[in-house]
């Protein structure tokens, strides 16, 4: 009589094919964004009829996607899903909203948490304008790093090793714009990203005095008017300080 379970037999090799498909979720953590398909088979070692298996089984269930123009990979909307119960935890997110909530209540108009990943900047938390012209965007949405101000607060006072990683990866960052952000203590957006929005932003540092985050806030153009802005700009470096003290930064 065999005793053996017959999923048992089959163990070994699910356990290869999961570090597998790790080991190719792993490449994108080297400092690549996107992909091609033998650049993995060159960092994993795998043939290329596996890892196209197991490409098209991470693409499928939305941990990988293609981009039709370039054919390279990169890490797909699942994989970020998975943040947002560590996002609702997060000592960061829970210290911010008060004080978010406080700017909003000032201005009603959209006011974002962001903090940095790779080429993005990932919405930690958002609270929405209730203005019927608005911009949605959704916790766990990614935008791009170098575009706007959310993201531009971010990359000036992004530790020298991380910000070369970026343009290593031929990330356009204009270091001249940064250096007048640091200078200023902030940054605005005016159509930058997205015709139409504007955007000020300013910079949230952890204890350590490590830039963790950025408080940004967002408008139509037609809203935020010359005299808006420079009415705003104050409100939101005075949040992004309370912020950054209540995480321990002197």
């Amino acid at each position: 009589m065999n005793d053996i379970d017959p999923d048992e037999k089959q163990t070994p090799v699910s356990l290869r094919t999961l570090e597998r498909g790790l080991d190719v979720l792993d490449c994108f953590c080297q400092g690549s964004s996107k992909l091609s398909l033998t650049e993995v088979t060159t960092l994993t070692g795998l043939n290329p009829s596996t890892a196209h298996r197991i490409f098209a089984t991470l693409e499928k269930r939305n941990y990988l996607k293609r981009d039709p123009e370039t054919k390279k990979y990169q890490l797909g909307p699942q994989l970020f899903r998975l943040f947002l119960p560590s996002l609702e935890a997060s000592d960061l997110r829970s210290i911010a909203k008060p004080h978010m909530q406080q700017l909003f209540d000032s201005s009603n108009e959209s006011v974002s948490l962001y903090v940095a990943l790779g080429e993005y900047r990932l919405c930690m938390e958002r609270i929405e304008t209730t203005h019927a012209l608005r911009r949605v965007i959704n916790v766990g949405e990614r935008l791009p790093i170098n575009k706007g101000a959310g993201g531009k607060a971010l990359l000036a006072w992004m530790p020298e090793k991380q910000l070369k990683l970026l343009l290593a990866n031929n990330i356009a960052i204009p270091l001249d714009e940064l250096a007048a952000i640091r200078h200023r203590g902030y940054a605005i957006s005016i159509g930058e990203r997205e015709q139409g929005v504007a955007a000020i932003a300013a910079p949230i540092f952890d204890a350590s005095g490590q830039i963790i985050a950025s408080l940004a806030i967002a408008a139509p153009e037609i809203r935020f008017t010359a005299d808006v802005i420079k009415n705003t700009v104050p409100l939101v470096v005075r949040t992004a300080e309370q912020i950054s003290s209540a995480l321990g930064y002197k």
